[in-house]
């Protein structure tokens, strides 16, 4: 497996709509492998394709099983999901604004209000149809990388945005940072 370099907002790919996933082959199965290295080795709690300069719809997420808010993530901590062209199929009328940050955008924080909880269907890495029905953190993660596959990044639908100071800088650490 390989650690990719995650692209910035100065590669214009980062912008762009990804393509579907059509081909599930040993050249696919190597990048989600090497999607997973690179978003444990980052660290952070999900990626997808084009942060990779990959135009691909594929999500990869795994929160914590060692985090001291385990307790809050239930069946999902520690779990990793892989999805191939998600779809949200169902939207929570309820929703939270939290803290984001992501490994594309070093060094920036942002408030962003998202859905409590998603269902979301799409193809697990060999291609079979999956559906998972997620809240929290987790729904937070993939509505954050499905919004990359759309060329969103979270700053452009954030409430504000800043750069936390030199002293909050372990703060940004511990924060959970989706793709």
């Amino acid at each position: 497996m390989t650690v990719l370099p995650i692209i910035q907002p100065d590669n214009p790919l980062l912008r762009c709509k990804a393509r579907r996933v059509t081909d599930f082959g040993a050249d696919f199965q190597a990048l989600v492998d090497d999607m997973v290295e690179t978003m444990l080795d980052a660290p952070g709690v999900g990626l997808a394709g084009p942060q990779v300069a990959r135009s691909l719809r594929i999500v990869v997420a795994q929160l914590p099983a060692d985090d001291e808010r385990q307790d809050d993530f239930g069946e999902d901590a520690g779990q990793l999901y892989i999805v191939a062209n998600p779809i949200i199929t169902m939207r929570s009328a309820e929703l939270a604004s939290q803290v984001e940050g992501c490994l594309s955008l070093p060094g920036l924080l942002g408030e962003v209000e998202r859905h409590e909880s998603i269902e979301v269907t799409g193809q697990d890495r060999m291609g079979e149809t999956v559906c998972h029905r997620m809240s929290g953190w987790l729904a937070r993660v993939f509505q954050h990388e499905i919004d990359h596959l759309d060329g969103i990044l979270y700053i452009d639908i954030a409430s504000r945005v800043w750069s936390p100071e030199p002293e909050d800088e372990a703060a940004l650490a511990a924060e959970m940072t989706p793709g």
